[in-house]
Formats: C-alpha cells, structure tokens, sequence
C-alpha cells in the first residue's frame, strides 16, 4: 500500500516528464527547410521534383479522401500545416498560406470529381502556376505556394492513413 508521499513522488515524476517532453517538442519548422535538397538544382529539375511530389500525394489522396472523412481531420490538418506557417512578414504568410490552402483544397476536390469538376492527373506544374495560382503571388514566393500545397496534401494523406489514438 502506498503511503502519502509515494502518491506526491509519483505525481511529482509524471508532471516532470510530461513537462520534459513538452518542452523538447519543436513548434517552428522552416518552410523551406522541406525542400532544402533542391537547392543548387535548376529551376526545371527543381519544378520536375514539385511536380512529381505533388502527383504523387493527389494519386495517394484520390481513393481515400472524402469531404467526410476531411471533415473529421481538418483540425488536425490545420493545427499541423501551422507548425510551417511563419515567415518574415504576417502578411507574406496569410498570402502563401490562404492561397495555398484554397489551392491545395481545390486540386483535391477536382481529382475526387467533387460538384461534377474534375481534373486529369498529372498535374502540370506550369498550369498550376498559369491557371490556378493567384497573380497576387510573386514569382519569389512561388515554391513557397507550392511547397505550402505539396504539404498540405501531405499532412491530409498522414492524418487519413494514420488515426489519432484517442
């Protein structure tokens, strides 16, 4: 039988370590650190990477994303993707971020026929650029956007594939 300093000890050592393990989490994560390995490649070997990651997640999404199923994850999605949301500027990040969700959300909607739209995969990264892409993106944030979508995607195949645990 436990005595009453056995319980304060053991409280005591379990806030320690929740404490600990909290405190060891990461809350910022660069943006670009994602896609550090492409820097030095040209531009088109670069885009050709983008491309093909942001392919490979809207085939991965395709036979499992429903509006349904988003809906029980978006705030998961959201509390995630955010650890990626902070830049120089406040209004540089509202602007890569709310374009890059709607963005990413679209493509998502289209590739799953959603409201009788649809689009073929692959996707060009050109036309994303062209067509869907806001010109109120500069051409300097661009991979930013891009990056932002790829893992916005991303973060929705994980949390699809991989539950929380209640």
């Amino acid at each position: 039988m436990k005595n009453i300093n056995d319980y304060v000890v053991s409280i005591h050592e379990n806030m320690e370590n929740k404490i600990k393990k909290i405190r060891g989490i990461e809350y910022h994560y660069e943006l670009n650190g994602l896609i550090k390995d492409l820097k030095g490649l040209p531009d088109n070997e670069k885009d050709i990477v983008l491309e093909n990651l942001l392919n490979k997640y809207l085939e991965l999404l395709k036979p499992i994303y429903t509006n349904e199923k988003f809906k029980e994850i978006a705030r998961e999605v959201d509390d995630i993707t955010d650890f990626f949301a902070d830049f120089e500027d406040d209004e540089q990040d509202d602007c890569i971020v709310s374009e890059g969700d709607l963005v990413a959300d679209d493509l998502v909607q289209k590739v799953i026929g959603a409201n009788e739209r649809s689009i073929q995969l692959p996707i060009q990264l050109n036309f994303l650029k062209d067509y869907c892409i806001s010109s109120l993106i500069s051409p300097k944030n661009m991979d930013q956007v891009i990056t932002w979508i790829i893992l916005r995607h991303a973060t929705t195949y994980y949390c699809l594939t991989n539950p929380k645990k209640n």
